[in-house]
């Protein structure tokens, strides 16, 4: 077997750090040291963006810090073999630097990114307002309090559930009108961080970002279906495309409050769009994904 082939060890699914930790396997090139697997089995979609994010960071200047990824889901995954990320230089200007990073499982080209970073400038600065102060995480209750008896029908969207994942705080204000399938509608906010406390570098932040950017953001194109899968259907769910925009610099292991709305569900697409603010009502970041929604 060849290093792509073998087996990686478990992950601990509690440190996020090590999951975004990348081997140097030669120039610009980096290996994953291990795997994230989501409920369906394969490679959880937030593993895929976190380690291109961590490998496009690695070969720029620390002062540089992200600003902006595109990133396109092309394959699944294994979450037990290694991938490979090979970063191309595209830009490195007095402002900018660019990155192209192609993941590989073996052969089969899994995914595909375009990554920027920029130095800090004295510009303009506007931002939208934030919903956030008006719930605290502190005050809502982890998930899940209770079983729910419309939890079942989450199950029938491509395998969600209540279960959140051991490296991260993951809270719904007003739960059960946000999810409930005769109530939940194209919005839904939640906070949301890394459990773990992360080394103070920016990298490692906007990739521990990009991976938690995944959890839970297209539920907003999904949750207006949910009572239409009353009659036993399910729907397939696939991501097929993520962009990130980070507005400013920003701690993703502090409490970030995500406001996700869908414009758009339609041809077995859904877009999702979401606007992230930390504690103090800043707006840090933006992302955006669009999913194969389609009933299996």
């Amino acid at each position: 077997m060849n290093g792509a082939e073998a087996a990686l060890p478990p992950w601990d699914e509690r440190d996020l750090s090590a999951l975004l930790t990348l081997r140097e396997t030669g120039p610009w090139r980096f290996r994953s040291c291990h795997g994230d697997a989501n409920l369906n089995g394969r490679s959880y979609g937030g593993q895929g963006l976190g380690q291109a994010m961590r490998a496009a960071a690695m070969t720029v200047a620390p002062e540089r810090q992200a600003t902006a990824m595109q990133f396109m889901f092309l394959q699944g995954s294994a979450p037990d073999r290694a991938i490979d990320f090979e970063v191309t230089p595209l830009q490195d200007g007095k402002r900018f630097s660019s990155r192209h990073v192609r993941a590989r499982q073996g052969e089969r080209i899994v995914f595909d990114a375009q990554v920027s970073f920029a130095v800090s400038l004295d510009a303009p600065a506007h931002a939208d307002a934030s919903t956030a102060l008006e719930s605290q995480p502190e005050e809502l209750a982890s998930l899940p309090p209770a079983p729910w008896p419309w939890e079942e029908a989450l199950r029938r969207l491509g395998g969600y559930s209540l279960n959140e994942k051991s490296c991260m705080d993951f809270r719904i204000p007003d739960v059960e009108r946000q999810l409930a399938p005769a109530t939940a509608g194209a919005h839904l906010r939640f906070w949301l961080r890394a459990r773990e406390p992360l080394a103070p570098e920016p990298g490692l932040h906007a990739s521990a970002f990009a991976y938690l950017s995944d959890w839970w953001l297209n539920f907003s194109s999904l949750g207006p279906h949910i009572e239409a899968l009353r009659d036993g259907r399910r729907l397939y769910i696939s991501s097929l495309n993520h962009c990130i925009w980070f507005h400013r610099p920003f701690a993703a292991d502090q409490w970030m409050h995500v406001d996700s709305r869908s414009p758009c569900a339609a041809e077995g697409r859904g877009l999702s769009i979401a606007q992230v603010h930390d504690r103090n009502g800043r707006l840090v970041a933006s992302a955006s994904q669009e999913c194969l929604m389609a009933y299996a």
